[in-house]
Order: structure tokens, then sequence, then C-alpha cells
């Protein structure tokens, strides 16, 4: 009877992961990026894709998706990337552009040629491009 709920929240785990995609504007030359270069890109240890500067996004800390994001892209919690940007402070780096919602970060993504940041698939349109694609 155990192994059966358990099948059953396995399942029910599975079914309800939101989907998220990180995205950028259809003029950045980036085509894809991997866990590693997106860490990269939002801790501010690569600021450049070629000529393009980039801009990262984040969401609110509450936010949920935010929270898995940084959990699971960047293997860091909440106060570990707290510390981080305190350290990164004293060095002039500052912490990714902090938008209201995911649909804020989409119009920012339409707008800005080196935008990068997460939404839900849910929101996903065909005037910008994605890069990344995961399962939170």
């Amino acid at each position: 009877m155990l192994r059966v709920y358990l099948i059953m929240l396995l399942l029910f785990v599975t079914l309800s992961a939101e989907k998220f995609v990180l995205i950028t504007n259809r003029e950045n030359p980036i085509k894809s990026l991997n866990k590693e270069e997106i860490k990269q890109i939002y801790l501010k240890k690569r600021r450049f894709w070629g000529e393009t500067k980039l801009t990262t996004l984040n969401l609110p800390p509450s936010s949920t998706l935010r929270q898995d994001f940084e959990r699971d892209i960047l293997g860091m919690r909440a106060k570990e990337l707290e510390n981080y940007w305190m350290r990164q402070h004293y060095k002039g780096q500052r912490p990714p552009y902090r938008l209201k919602s995911p649909q804020s970060v989409l119009m920012f993504v339409k707008k800005v040629k080196g935008a990068i940041g997460y939404i839900p698939l849910s929101l996903l349109d065909k005037d910008v491009r994605v890069i990344y694609k995961g399962t939170i």
C-alpha cells in the first residue's frame, strides 16, 4: 500500500512540475546555454557574449520560480546568494535586476538586446528566443 502512495506522489510531483524557459532577445547572439554557462552569467562572472553586454533579470525573492531557479540552476539557496552578493558589492558588482513579474521579464527581454530572464513556459511567445528549457 505504501508503494502505491509513493508512486502516486511521484507521478503527481512529475506532472505538476512547472516548466520554465530561459529567454533572450531575438537579436542576442546566444543560441543556447547549459547550466554552467547560465550560472556564470547570473553570478556576473561572464558579462558579455561577444560584443553584447548581458543584462540578467530576476523575479522577487518571494517568487517560487526564482527560488527553484536559484537552487536548481545556480546550486545556491537564498542565504548563500545573499552572502555572495554582499561580497560582490565590495567589488563593484550588482546582482541581476529584479522585476515584479514574469510578464515584466518577458516585456523587458523583448525590448533589450542583451536581456536574459526566466519565465514559465506558459508565457512564452514568438517574439523572444529560448536559450534553455528546464523543469522545476
